[in-house]
């Protein structure tokens, strides 16, 4: 039997709303250049909220996905891997501008040793990223150079 004594309380409240945090992030509606569908995109703009990105998700909706937003341009070697990810995904990496510079298709890494994982890097700096299911970009011809951008929800 669990005695609940006020310290415990305070610690399983906080963990409770630490919890609450991580599973609700912030989103936004997603244009794409020629693309009619409105995107729901979770925001990552913070270095935790990037680092759990899409992890241990079991589904992504059709027309969901995450944005990682940046502050300052990034390396062209420095990518996103897929360890703890379970869903397969695209990513589109954004320049300064906001327009696509890369599609990279990214499977699920099996394996329970991260470093094992592979890092999908674009090769070209970026300011941003937009993960969606897998074959999202390419199922709805979105190509190079599309901008991406929030807007109203139609």
């Amino acid at each position: 039997m669990i005695r609940y004594t006020p310290a415990l309380l305070v610690l399983l409240s906080v963990a409770s709303v630490g919890a609450a945090a991580i599973a609700a992030p912030s989103s936004v509606a997603v244009c794409i250049d020629g693309h009619q569908q409105v995107i729901r995109a979770e925001i990552a703009d913070t270095d935790a909220s990037r680092a759990r990105g899409l992890m241990m998700r079991e589904q992504l909706g059709q027309h969901q996905g995450m944005w990682f937003r940046y502050t300052t341009e990034r390396s062209g070697d420095s990518g996103f891997w897929m360890y703890n990810t379970w869903i397969p995904l695209d990513i589109a990496y954004l320049d300064n501008q906001q327009r696509i510079v890369k599609i990279i298709q990214m499977q699920p890494c099996e394996s329970i040793d991260p470093s094992r994982c592979a890092v999908y890097r674009p090769n070209v700096p970026y300011y941003g990223a937009l993960e969606m299911n897998l074959g999202y970009f390419a199922d709805h011809q979105i190509k190079l150079g599309a901008k991406v951008r929030e807007c109203s929800a139609k």
